[in-house]
Formats: structure tokens, C-alpha cells, sequence
């Protein structure tokens, strides 16, 4: 399947489970509200700065708010692909003035201006690998000289032991949320066929090829981590 009709499976996907994405989400993803945080007290500003930030595949909002309740004086540009995703962060977000929202595939947004901060929560999984590096030169030319790429994301290990360790206890979190047996099979079943993800330590030397310095673990949590860099 090529990449613009994987991205319009999934856009489509999103646009009709919008209504229950958040009540189905935190089931499945394990310690995402404990990830977002460490992605936030990774931000190296101060609370009153007025910061520039892009937020890469913002879905319904959650990091968004999150990061305007800790920067009040910040201004986020939320890009997601799914409209109706947008029209729940808005709602979520009581449409405050200092979040604009951009609809579209994160991969044509124009990123120029400067700004201090690209984040992205469980979302550049969706990028094919080789696409990968011409992806991170875009947003890296975005960010003003000190500013920072912070990410949650999913990753492969290059041990197979590791792997399948690490899809058991995925697998026993949803089972522990709640999740039925069938749901859960479904879940992994779409995992495999729509998403990309790499093993971690080729990301990390994505990053770094791209130039980012002081690339770095903040917290991870078997196949899912936090991970930041500086320009």
C-alpha cells in the first residue's frame, strides 16, 4: 500500500471513531498521561515565556491543553489530518485564542517561520521510514537556533525476544483497561497494517544525522518512549 493511501485509510479511520478516540485511547496506550508529562517538564522555558510551538498530529487536544495549562503565554499551531478530530480539540480547548488549527497531512504544512518547539504525541509512527529524514529536515528548519523537538512514539526493538516481550505486555495492558479480547486483536491487527513504526535507536539516529544535538531518552516504557532534541 502506498504511503498517501495508508495516510487516507487512516484519516478515514479517525474521522469516524472521533466520538470515542479519548475513552478508547487511554486503554490502550499505557502511561500516556505520565509520558505526556515528562514531555512537558522536558521543556526547557519558563512558565511565562511566549513561546511558538507546532504540535505534529494533535488528534482531539489532550497534549495541547496540557502544555497551555503549564505555558499560558504560548501560542500552538495544532496540525491533524482529521477534521473532526479538530473540531473535538477545539472544543476541548474552549477555543482559546492562542491555539490555531491547521487541517491537513503533516507532511505538506508549510514550516516556515521560527518557532521554539515542535511536539508530537503518537503520530510520526504513521511516517514511512525512508521518508523519515526529509520529514525531520522540514520541521528541524522550522526551530529557532535552541529550540526543541519533543516526541511520544511507538518502536520496534531490534531483539526479537525484546519484541514479542514487548507486545505481551502491551497486549496485558488493554487486557487490564478493560479491553475485550476481540478489541484487542482488532488493535494490533491495525497496528501492523497502518503503522510504521522503526526501532528506537534508528530514530534517535534520524535525529541526529538531521542535526539535532543532545538527543535523549526521557522515559520509556517498553516500545513506547519520550525522546527530545536541541537545534
Amino acid at each position: 500500500m502506498d504511503s498517501r493511501r495508508r495516510f487516507k485509510e487512516i484519516k478515514e479511520h479517525f474521522e469516524k471513531e472521533t466520538a470515542v478516540f479519548d475513552k478508547l485511547f487511554f486503554k490502550v496506550m499505557p502511561r500516556y498521561e505520565e509520558m505526556m508529562q515528562a514531555l512537558i517538564n522536558a521543556m526547557p522555558f519558563n512558565k511565562k515565556d511566549s513561546l511558538r510551538i507546532i504540535e505534529l498530529g494533535c488528534g482531539t487536544g489532550n497534549l495541547t491543553r496540557e502544555i497551555i495549562s503549564s505555558y499560558t503565554n504560548a501560542r500552538i499551531t495544532c496540525i491533524d489530518m482529521a477534521d473532526n478530530m479538530l473540531k473535538m480539540a477545539k472544543a476541548k480547548l474552549k477555543n482559546n485564542r492562542n491555539v490555531a488549527f491547521w487541517l491537513g497531512d503533516i507532511r505538506d504544512f508549510n514550516y516556515k517561520g521560527k518557532y521554539d518547539a515542535v511536539v508530537a504525541s503518537m503520530v510520526l509512527h504513521h511516517v514511512e521510514g525512508k521518508d523519515k529524514p526529509e520529514f525531520y529536515r522540514k520541521f528541524y528548519k522550522s526551530l529557532s537556533r535552541g529550540g526543541v523537538f519533543l516526541c511520544l512514539d511507538i518502536f520496534l526493538s531490534p531483539n526479537k525476544h525484546l519484541q514479542d516481550l514487548y507486545m505481551d505486555k502491551w497486549r496485558a495492558f488493554m487486557k487490564s483497561s478493560g479491553l475485550p479480547t476481540k478489541k484487542i486483536n482488532d488493535m494490533i491487527t491495525r497496528h501492523q497494517k497502518e503503522d510504521r513504526p522503526v526501532v528506537f535507536e534508528d530514530e534517535l539516529a534520524i535525529m541526529r544525522k538531521t542535526g539535532f544535538k543532545y538527543v535523549d531518552v526521557i522515559l520509556k516504557h517498553y516500545n513506547f518512549a519520550v525522546y527530545s532534541g536541541v537545534k
